[in-house]
Parts: C-alpha cells; structure tokens; sequence
C-alpha cells in the first residue's frame, strides 16, 4: 500500500497522456512532464480503493503544492460521481463557508456537470493555499473521478470559462479520456499542473518557460512523499 514509482521526461513522450492532434497539447509537447504511478495491487474496483491510502494522498498533495503555491493563485477542480462522490459533501461546504469559517475571505467556486454521466465538476480558487485546501481536504480526493491543481496568474473567471466550454462539449462524447486532455490543455495557462486520477496516481506539468529547473520539484516530491508514509521509487530518466 502506498508504494508510487516515479518517470519524467517531455510530455510528448508519455503515448497515454499527449495527442498531438490538439493544438494546445502541441504547444505543451517539449514540458517536463512527472508521472508518479500508484503501483496496481488488482484490477477489482474494491479491492483497488482498499489499497488506497486517502489519507496519505491528502498529506502527499498539501505538502507537495504548498511551497509553490506560496503567495500565488492556485486553481482546485474535481469531477466526482454526481450524487455519491465527495463533490456532494464539498458542494455544501462552500455554499456555508461563511458560516464554517468566519472572518476568512470567500473562496470563489463554482459548479459544473461533465460527461455522458453528468458528474458534478467544482472549481474553486485558492488565493491562500494551505488554509483553503485546509478547509477541502475532507472532500477529497475523488470517490470514482479525478482531482487537479494549477498555479498561475491567470484569473479564475478564464479557468471557469474554458471548463464551461469543455463541460459542454463532454455532454456529446463517449470518450473517457477526454477529462485528462480537457485539463492537459490549460498546461499552457499555468506554472505548475498537478492531477491525481481514479487510481491514485499523480501527472505533474511544468511550463518550460516559468519552471527552468526540475530538480527542487523532484527533492519536493520525494520530501512530500516522506512526510505521508509513501514509498517512492525514482526510475533513471527515461526520455533524457
């Protein structure tokens, strides 16, 4: 339980992760690009989430964003199952935020439908990181969906926007691995990107032109890795 293996390398070198027929995605191509893989114990959908340490992938993601995010603009989303997922209890607590955490300011958020299956999609902007996600954190990660993080100047109201556009355009495909793509996209639009899938493994995207070096992401992932109780294994750099 717990145990994670770590590969890097550019984007375009991932097949399951980089389409170049998408034009966003092309721009993104030449980012340095972290998969650190939750290593399958099974393939049986209980089984698999026994495996699972939520809480561990709680600590994981807080300590590896939080020095980044540091004095900047983070941008939260989830896509949870509609009615079942953690976005019904997260739903709740931001519409009462004011009650539940006074004197703070309100975090702003908002709340989409994404898929065939119509599964809720929040987005929230976490101006002050640590105690926003703080406040998150029991809601999280995704019961049968996917979680994602990006830091960057840009204004939320854009984000907001562009998963709008994508939510829309979802309600007419049958193609599952549209969500990574929907968030691979905004890679250009961020300094760090970070999504956690169904399964509990992390893809980690660095803008080439805000992040110059890789190393005190690696020596983060690896001390955020510690201080949750995981075992992570850096394979040799594959694509260097």
């Amino acid at each position: 339980m717990g145990e994670y293996v770590v590969q890097s390398g550019p984007l375009r070198t991932f097949d399951h992760l980089f389409d170049p027929r998408f034009e966003k995605l092309k721009a993104a191509g030449d980012y340095h690009t972290i998969v650190i893989t939750n290593r399958p114990v099974t393939i049986r959908r209980v089984m698999n989430q026994l495996k699972r340490a939520v809480s561990k992938e709680i600590v994981f993601v807080s300590t590896l964003f939080a020095p980044f995010a540091q004095g900047h603009r983070a941008i939260f989303g989830i896509r949870d199952i509609t009615g079942m997922g953690k976005t019904t209890e997260l739903l709740k607590r931001l519409q009462n935020q004011k009650a539940l955490r006074p004197g703070l300011p309100e975090i702003k958020w908002s709340h989409l439908q994404y898929g065939l299956s119509e599964d809720d999609l929040v987005l929230a902007e976490l101006k002050n990181f640590t105690t926003d996600f703080q406040f998150l954190s029991g809601c999280v990660p995704a019961t049968e969906g996917a979680m994602f993080f990006y830091l960057t100047a840009t204004p939320f109201d854009l984000f907001e926007i562009y998963w709008q556009r994508a939510a829309k355009a979802s309600l007419k495909s049958q193609e599952e691995a549209r969500f990574r793509r929907d968030f691979l996209q905004l890679s250009n639009d961020a300094k760090f990107s970070l999504f956690e899938d169904n399964e509990g493994s992390y893809t980690v995207i660095l803008h080439s032109e805000q992040v110059t070096d890789v190393e005190p992401v690696e020596k983060q992932i690896a001390a955020a890795g510690l201080e949750a109780g995981l075992q992570i294994t850096f394979a040799p750099g594959l694509f260097s």
